[in-house]
């Protein structure tokens, strides 16, 4: 891949990160739809890169990991149907922990998935489907301070079962 379009693709997930995923949202409690997205961005703490044919999932979480940041999102090359996203995460999930990578968790955003809060698709406007590696220890902790809000107040019953709500 030319790395002309490489930073294209990379600057459109940030786009929608800035421009979706961090604007403060009646749909989440008046909160974004990703409350700490705007702080791993702006500290530069967020790897990104492109799942491909050259590029596997595990050779990606080596990079990521050597870059010594907490957190990646990796553009997937490759389409998936929103009735496969959630077992496609479970795998990669599997993949973490067969690999030694216990201390992170993956989440997928599928652009095809059909979830709302009170109308609202955040994924749906994502520009590619999207796997967010996280920090297991600050996922948890993420978490626990959300519960305490009105993120999820509009939040369908399906959506929260969803996300092990």
């Amino acid at each position: 891949m030319e790395i002309k379009e490489k930073y294209n693709k990379i600057n459109k997930v940030l786009d929608y990160i800035k421009d979706v995923l961090e604007i403060p949202r009646d749909e989440y409690g008046g909160m974004s739809a990703c409350p700490f997205a705007r702080k791993e961005r702006e500290s530069d703490n967020l790897y990104i890169d492109i799942l491909d044919k050259d590029n596997g999932f595990l050779i990606l979480m080596d990079k990521f990991y050597k870059s010594g940041k907490d957190n990646a999102i990796f553009i997937n090359e490759i389409e998936i149907p929103n009735t496969d996203t959630r077992k496609y995460q479970a795998f990669l999930n599997k993949e973490l922990i067969k690999n030694a990578y216990i201390n992170h968790k993956a989440l997928c955003i599928n652009p095809k998935d059909k979830l709302e809060v009170d109308g609202l698709n955040v994924r749906s406007q994502s520009p590619y489907f999207l796997i967010l590696i996280n920090n297991q220890k600050e996922i948890n902790k993420a978490h626990k301070n959300i519960m305490k809000t009105s993120y999820f107040n509009k939040m369908s019953d399906k959506y929260k079962k969803y996300l092990g709500i």
